[in-house]
């Protein structure tokens, strides 16, 4: 029913609830989801080792006017390569114009996108779209900040 993820150096301990189950848990109380959740733990790892939290937080995606449950699919005559497009970053236009701070026309990229609908290899998932915000801060790092790994160039 759950899915935990410990969120690394945090003492954060992160359930996932996916098809059906998550049906369930959009209509009972928070109450309810945290006790099924501390029942799971402590029967994994026994009574005396799981306290009680310190505090909780219960979302529901499908209720979320952002997301209302939604997640990227693959349509028919599309292709994996399809998520790859809608991760490809906007550059600036070239121009004749100054190139200005308040302007730039040097055709750098811009504007990045993440999302799980932008990682081909895990679509439609929570740890896709993390992974591809990692993705693209190190990219928008290695742009403006430069790459700690850079291969020297030769000169």
């Amino acid at each position: 029913m759950f899915l935990f993820w410990n969120l690394y150096r945090a003492p954060v301990l992160l359930a996932l609830v996916a098809g059906e189950a998550a049906s369930v848990m959009e209509d009972i109380s928070d109450e309810i989801i945290i006790s099924r959740c501390m029942l799971v733990l402590r029967g994994i790892f026994g009574t005396a080792n799981v306290p009680d939290p310190k505090e909780t937080v219960v979302t529901r995606w499908r209720a979320d006017p952002w997301a209302r449950g939604s997640y990227s699919f693959v349509a028919v005559g599309a292709s994996g390569s399809d998520y790859d497009l809608l991760a490809a970053p906007v550059s600036c236009s070239r121009s004749t114009e100054p190139n200005t701070s308040s302007n730039p026309t040097d055709g750098s990229e811009r504007l990045y996108f993440a999302g799980e609908h932008t990682i081909r290899n895990y679509p439609a998932t929570v740890h896709g779209a993390f992974l591809s915000g990692l993705r693209e801060g190190g990219k928008i790092s290695d742009k403006f900040l430069g790459c700690p790994y850079a291969a020297p160039t030769s000169k």
